[in-house]
């Protein structure tokens, strides 16, 4: 039975989100892709996401695309390596870490509405095996939306600094992937710079709040 309960987190993460979009479509507010852009140029001087697609080779781009798809191994490895290496009490912390990103983000989706540049830009579609499955994934299972911020930059860097806490090993490695996933979303046309930067700053923000939380539910 423990075994059971230590891993609900996960499907109750995946609820929040579809249910997050559920909210979004009911409230039908009015995109904000326009305000997203001027933000872009306006931290960036441009727009990060065509620039990234102008610069780097298309082999580059490729392997991007596998960083984006690894997310969906990464919410089921961060853990489990955590859980085989440190026990249930490093497990949980990290779940209430975890919980922290993933409910600011899904909060805040419903009142910021955008299009995924992709969707917006044919620049973002130069194809290769990766962005085919990554769009067909997206297509059948996600909530077909934005999200700021992004919920995989959030995810990626908080899982980072939760497994760098107990092993520093282990946080770099995880840092080099949350590097990887972070790019990804933008050069992929998956999401604006600004909702990779908003992530970044959750992920943190995530990862000093869930710590505290955590040693007072201790």
């Amino acid at each position: 039975m423990p075994r059971v309960i230590d891993w609900l987190p996960l499907p109750i993460i995946f609820g929040s989100y579809q249910f997050a979009g559920w909210v979004g479509r009911r409230l039908a507010r009015p995109s904000v892709d326009r305000a997203l852009l001027e933000w872009d140029q306006r931290l960036f001087g441009t727009n990060p996401g065509v620039w990234l697609v102008d610069f780097l080779p298309r082999v580059v781009l490729g392997l991007f695309e596998v960083f984006y798809f690894s997310y969906y191994i990464l919410v089921l490895t961060a853990p489990l390596v955590l859980y085989l290496r440190q026990g249930r009490g490093a497990l949980w912390h990290f779940w209430t870490t975890a919980a922290v990103g993933f409910w600011f983000c899904d909060l805040l989706f419903p009142w910021f509405p955008s299009t995924p540049p992709r969707l917006l830009d044919s620049i973002f579609l130069y194809g290769g095996p990766a962005q085919a499955v990554n769009w067909w994934v997206l297509n059948h299972f996600s909530i077909h939306g934005n999200v700021f911020p992004s919920s995989h930059v959030a995810a990626a860097v908080s899982f980072d600094l939760c497994h760098f806490r107990y092993n520093r090993r282990q946080g770099w490695l995880f840092g080099i992937w949350a590097a990887g996933l972070t790019v990804s979303t933008v050069s992929g046309g998956y999401h604006y710079g600004v909702d990779a930067a908003g992530g970044v700053a959750v992920g943190i923000a995530a990862d000093l709040l869930g710590a505290r939380i955590y040693q007072r539910l201790r």
